[in-house]
């Protein structure tokens, strides 16, 4: 299956594959320059709600108000950013660790995608139809094709057949009526225009039935068509029932989650993870010669995951305890850079781990000689999404700054949270003398326990 989620991905991720199967990112713009590349996802990297909305408008309403209407660029704008939000509060709610990546993108794809096009398709469908039904076609196995199919039967006369419309572009038109390819988004104006001949007051109505059918054709295509049969259940449900079903989708995922954990063969696995995290704790004594023993472990530990093919779902589970074994042997760089990764791999993931390892990667962040504010500040950034609390009240406001009070706030936290006692010997010394540097080495001998 081709898929437009991975496993655990950041919203720009989310948002680019959506707008692939609009095809709405090829007219998107950010300024005076294309809204193509990655890179130029702001949200990819963060939560902000602004930057959100500020990628939605740019990749989603302005490309479809310019060739259907300026109300549906907005409702259908409304429904990807509903869409977004429900998976935001999955990824709060439920860990996914240990769970096979194509296993999540279906879920995500079933229960996502699937669920907010049908209630899009329900919405558009029934205001578009007196008997307060759904077109036919948005439920075809190739809706374009069906589309037009619809469209050519409506028009009576001969010079208003598509092929003699479209006379220049032959080719092109009989790959669109065999269903062999899609039009692209710059087509459906003059799809719409052909469409309205024999109804021009139905220009609008036309524009947002190919634009719907362009976009479930497309959705189907990505997804090897997997889904077209759960996508009609969903939109006949509605129909049943007069409303979208009230999903549960915590439960949902997090009932899929436990499935999949216990039918997986990782109790060996989990028991190795969990026994190395124990011995790795920030508060516990490290005995003479453990700082070799433990990174030898984790070694192993990697290997086993490797062996499990779960390298890409517990990733940042490896690279946060190897950035604990750096920061409690001295190497506090390297730790920063190590903890920087790892909050990378845990995007969207959730639970107490992810709520530590964001402590831990503040604090590291804050402690060093010239603390990284970009560093810091996607963390934070997360941080206010996902887990408010361990953001001090008067320092959640939005765009996230970061100011001498929370780079402040995590070095005490580090002061207390990385005690002395829980030092490998070989990081005594430098530790020490950097707490000294940046004037928190007497808090140091007085940590709470972890």
């Amino acid at each position: 299956m081709v898929t437009i989620n991975e496993s655990y991905p950041n919203i720009g991720y989310v948002l680019n594959r959506l707008a692939d199967i609009a095809d709405t990112k090829s007219m998107a713009v950010n300024g005076t320059s294309r809204f193509r590349k990655e890179e130029d996802f702001a949200s990819r990297k963060s939560l902000d709600p602004a930057l959100i909305d500020k990628s939605i408008r740019h990749l989603f309403y302005e490309p479809i108000a310019k060739v259907v209407t300026k109300s549906f660029a907005h409702f259908f704008s409304g429904s990807i950013s509903l869409g977004l939000s429900n998976y935001k509060e999955i990824m709060k709610r439920v860990p996914m660790e240990g769970v096979a990546q194509d296993k999540v993108v279906y879920m995500l794809n079933k229960h996502l995608v699937v669920e907010t096009l049908a209630s899009i398709i329900c919405e558009v469908g029934t205001t578009q139809m007196q008997t307060r039904n759904v077109p036919d076609f948005y439920c075809a196995r190739n809706p374009v094709k069906t589309v037009i199919e619809f469209y050519n039967n409506d028009h009576t006369l001969p010079e208003h057949d598509l092929k003699r419309y479209f006379k220049d572009t032959d080719r092109t038109v009989r790959k669109w009526c065999s269903g062999e390819e899609l039009p692209n988004i710059g087509n459906l104006a003059l799809l719409g225009q052909w469409a309205s001949l024999s109804h021009p007051a139905a220009s609008n109505n036309d524009m947002e039935t190919l634009f719907l059918a362009r976009f479930i054709d497309s959705f189907h295509r990505k997804t090897n068509f997997e889904f077209v049969d759960r996508l009609n259940d969903a939109v006949v449900w509605r129909l049943v029932h007069n409303g979208p079903p009230q999903l549960d989708f915590g439960k949902i995922f997090y009932e899929f989650y436990s499935n999949e954990i216990s039918s997986a063969n990782l109790r060996s696995l989990s028991a190795e993870g969990n026994e190395l995290h124990q011995l790795l704790k920030r508060s516990i004594i490290k005995p003479h010669g453990s700082f070799t023993e433990y990174s030898t472990r984790l070694a192993a530990l990697t290997d086993s995951i490797e062996e499990h093919d779960l390298s890409t779902e517990l990733r940042y589970h490896e690279e946060w305890l190897q950035g604990r074994i750096l920061i409690l042997s001295g190497r506090i760089d390297a730790a920063l850079e190590q903890y920087a990764k790892a909050v990378e791999s845990s995007l969207y993931k959730s639970g107490s781990n992810i709520r530590e390892l964001f402590k831990e990667a503040l604090a590291v962040a804050a402690i060093q000689h010239k603390p990284h504010k970009p560093t810091m500040k996607k963390i934070k950034s997360r941080a206010i999404e996902f887990y408010p609390r361990i953001i001090a009240p008067q320092l959640q406001g939005v765009p996230v700054t970061i100011t001498e009070e929370d780079i402040n706030t995590w070095r005490e936290w580090f002061a207390f949270r990385f005690p002395q006692c829980g030092w490998f010997e070989e990081g005594r010394e430098t530790l020490m003398a950097h707490l000294q540097d940046i004037g928190w080495a007497e808090l140091s001998n007085k940590g709470v326990p972890h």
